[in-house]
């Protein structure tokens, strides 16, 4: 008998969470990359516009270097 998994109690499984968190992160990642890289914008002026924590942002660019 196969087993059959709704959308509903699949969203709700932990590792699904996990999965769409690590997936926006690395989106946050990209964006952040290429605004800098595109603008030349600082750290602050990119966290100013994505909304996110400069410290993150600063985060990101240290590892790009």
């Amino acid at each position: 008998m196969p087993l059959t998994i709704d959308r509903e109690t699949m969203e709700k499984h932990p590792l699904y969470k996990d999965g769409i968190k690590e997936g926006e992160l690395k989106a946050k990642r990209e964006d952040i990359i290429k605004l800098n890289q595109k603008t030349g914008w600082d750290a602050s002026k990119i966290a100013d516009v994505l909304e996110l924590p400069l410290s993150f942002v600063e985060d990101v660019l240290k590892e790009e270097k």
